[in-house]
């Protein structure tokens, strides 16, 4: 159209009546909950560290607009971190929110494109020692009735993922194998890992009911028990697979057992065993070798109970309630009752030691 000939007011109108704004503005409060109503569908982990990531975005004002962003600001909400995997992944999901705020026209582009180009950790193979390894299996043992030992006892022996042991489900556990369909491979790769004979003496006197409760707490004090001189990412599964390896002395039949190749190993997972001996006795940490060594431990309120056996104690569940037979016990009636359970051993219902009180009193 010719404006050539429009004072002032009518160009101001003009541009009124056709401009189109290029972008939305939309607070980052606003916009994030939008982005996290998108990731519903995407596994509960993964919902959780967008939350959390994109939660940064909020600390120096929850009312600044997307497109206002810039490098200087991601630079700072990031500068914090200092440990460099940290920094990397709360840059990535930044990364993707801003990804998905330029697809919905909340910005021009994506501020996290500018800055330096992320730095890549070295890496670092470590395995846990001996004792270190036996200080995690005891600690697994002594902690809340041994609820961990079966998921130690599978990190450690079957060399499973993290993300593969918490989508893992009690009947994924045959016989003889476990089979293995989740994790962060899930729709690539399916496979099956042997149950060696010393797991299978862990998942016979601890089967696996899935992750504990509270697990990642849990996770956390059996880290500072192992009190492990150098604690890196994924150190049970470099530690299994290494001894694997010096198990086996068949890098190809390894890396297939655990869902990866033998490049991968060799760059991110393998360390070296030099006593056979040490190997030959990792693969023999039944739950009773371990209980029945000496091992320094730094676990808190930590002990064994001594259990009576199966059938003593489903008769003294019906002599007395669980209340006194606790402090016989010197234990919880909580945790006679998970005993109980995990024993298959029946317990009296709600009400049936009133009704022997009345009895008695009626006599």
């Amino acid at each position: 159209a010719d404006c050539s000939n429009l004072n002032l007011d009518q160009a101001m109108a003009f541009f009124r009546n056709h401009y189109s704004a290029e972008i939305e503005e939309l607070s980052i409060y606003v916009a994030r909950e939008r982005f996290l109503s998108t990731r519903r569908n995407l596994e509960a982990t993964t919902v959780r560290h967008y939350e959390s990531v994109t939660s940064l975005l909020l600390s120096p004002d929850p009312n600044k607009f997307v497109h206002q962003f810039t490098v200087k600001d991601i630079d700072k909400i990031l500068a914090k971190y200092k440990n460099l995997n940290s920094f990397n992944t709360n840059r990535r999901g930044i990364n993707v929110f801003f990804n998905w705020a330029v697809r919905y026209h909340l910005c021009m582009e994506n501020p996290c494109l500018r800055m330096d180009k992320p730095i890549r950790p070295e890496s670092h193979i470590a395995i846990l020692s001996q004792d270190e390894v036996r200080r995690l299996l005891k600690a697994s043992l002594l902690m809340n009735d041994g609820v961990s030992a079966a998921t130690i006892a599978i990190f450690l022996f079957a060399g499973l993922r993290p993300s593969e042991l918490q989508d893992l489900k009690p009947g994924d556990i045959k016989s003889e194998r476990i089979r293995v369909v989740g994790g962060k491979l899930r729709r690539k790769l399916k496979r099956s890992v042997q149950i060696t004979p010393v797991l299978k003496a862990w998942l016979d006197e601890y089967p696996f009911r899935g992750l504990p409760s509270g697990w990642d707490y849990k996770r956390r004090k059996l880290k500072d028990a192992a009190n492990a001189e150098n604690w890196v990412s994924d150190i049970l599964r470099h530690t299994s697979i290494s001894y694997q390896l010096e198990r086996d002395q068949d890098q190809g039949k390894v890396a297939f057992a655990n869902g990866t190749s033998a490049g991968v190993i060799d760059q991110h997972y393998r360390d070296v065993i030099d006593d056979p001996e040490v190997v030959k006795a990792f693969w023999s940490l039944t739950p009773q070798q371990v209980l029945s060594e000496e091992i320094e431990l730094d676990l808190k309120e930590a002990r064994i109970i001594e259990w009576p056996t199966d059938a003593l104690l489903s008769k003294l569940v019906w002599k007395k309630p669980l209340s006194r037979l606790a402090l016989d016990l010197n234990i919880t009636d909580s945790a006679i009752r998970k005993r109980c359970k995990k024993r298959g051993i029946e317990l009296p219902k709600n009400g049936y030691w009133q009704k022997q009180r009345c009895a008695l009193q009626c006599l």
